[in-house]
């Protein structure tokens, strides 16, 4: 099982991280045949990259395709990682679609959230996403899923990195989960997305000033 978990590391960052053209092609093909009736195609630990990879190649055409597809299936690894796939595709069209029309009454609720989280955890989406969070916060708050979804809610945001962003979470989330249970994890969310913004520019002047001693 370790070596096992080491390789499915390894392949997620080689497919993930460092994007590898080949190993993703590999992969996507692998995900176009499993989605075409191979069900030896893929193994489910590779599920998230190669269904990933399968997005990336196929766009906004393949996204809504396997979003349709996830919600068509019961399968308890497939669908969560397939609408993953989809909401961080990193296509702001694909988000949008996602945020503003999807009105499928087989999306559970917990999946509408992750389907937010997926975009505000894409680097390429996450501004639209956290814009669409606070224009529809007050609605997100509010009624039975109001308390579950404010429990999850400084989750989503560690994926940022900057002391502006950091300010901005203060200001915008703050006041809403004031007084609330996830009003502690709130505050570590923002030291984070800090702490995170100043690592990133002090490593930032390092290689800045080890430039300079090379030239």
């Amino acid at each position: 099982p370790e070596r096992t978990q080491r390789r499915a590391q390894l392949v997620g960052r080689l497919a993930g991280t460092a994007r590898d053209p080949a190993l993703r092609a590999q992969l996507a093909d692998a995900a176009g045949a499993y989605l075409g009736g191979d069900k030896t195609a893929l193994d489910p630990q590779w599920y998230w990259q190669a269904l990933s990879a399968h997005v990336d190649r196929g766009g906004t055409a393949a996204a809504k395709a396997l979003f349709d597809r996830a919600l068509a299936s019961e399968d308890p690894a497939f669908r969560p990682t397939a609408l993953e796939a989809v909401a961080a595709s990193g296509r702001e069209d694909v988000a949008r679609w996602l945020l503003e029309e999807v009105k499928d009454s087989r999306l559970r609720a917990s999946e509408r959230r992750g389907l937010l989280r997926g975009v505000i955890g894409n680097a390429a989406t996450r501004e639209y996403g956290y814009g669409w969070l606070k224009a529809n916060l007050t609605n997100l708050l509010s009624g039975s899923g109001g308390i579950f979804f404010a429990s999850r809610l400084p989750q989503m945001l560690n994926g940022l990195c900057s002391a502006a962003q950091a300010d901005e979470i203060a200001r915008d989330l703050r006041p809403h989960l004031a007084g609330k249970p996830a009003e502690l994890e709130l505050e570590r969310t923002i030291e984070r997305v800090r702490n995170c913004g100043v690592l990133k520019e002090a490593r930032r002047a390092e290689v800045s000033a080890a430039m300079k001693r090379i030239r």
